[in-house]
């Protein structure tokens, strides 16, 4: 697992590609500088947006690939990203014991779990493909997007936690 070369195909290599791509001539900005980016935040981002996407092959674009060495030297991080939607995913797996089974020890035997990882991915590509690059062109435009993206993201996951939260969880944890 994560140690063959992944394709982004169709309209989802369009998308990669202009994730990827120089926004602004002048500061040579862009919003991700590699395609292995791109792959690793799109599965999160596809989860928590609840965003699976279908592989297609359509668009006028070449696949954006990653390669091997990518993807091995990235390995331990990838599978941690797997392992967490596995465990998160009720609704793919609503038996808990199932799903840190799935996780810890049939972790990447089942091909309808492979299947869901890389439909998030699709889905996380959509979803900041639409939040950071659809609409205008303008740099300041992306830094916009950008900003509202992020603002967006803490209003919708992060606003109900406090510190008090966090510290009352590690400490049950601790204890």
């Amino acid at each position: 697992m994560f140690d063959k070369q992944y394709r982004f195909s169709g309209s989802h290599a369009e998308k990669v590609s202009a994730l990827t791509s120089v926004f602004d001539g002048t500061s040579k900005a862009k919003l991700f500088d590699r395609n292995l980016d791109v792959y690793m935040n799109a599965p999160l981002v596809g989860f928590l947006f609840k965003r699976k996407g279908i592989k297609n092959t359509d668009g006028g674009i070449a696949d954006q690939n990653i390669f091997p060495e990518q993807l091995i030297n990235n390995s331990e991080q990838l599978k941690y990203i797997f392992r967490l939607i596995l465990i998160l995913d009720t609704q793919y797996e609503p038996n808990e014991e199932a799903r840190l089974d799935k996780a810890f020890r049939r972790f990447g035997a089942d091909e309808a779990d492979l299947q869901l990882f890389d439909a998030y991915v699709l889905g996380g590509v959509e979803v900041l493909y639409e939040k950071l690059v659809e609409g205008p062109t303008e740099p300041v435009e992306y830094i916009n997007r950008m900003y509202d993206f992020i603002e967006e993201f803490n209003e919708r996951f992060n606003d109900g936690i406090t510190s008090k939260d966090i510290l009352d969880l590690c400490r049950a944890n601790a204890e």
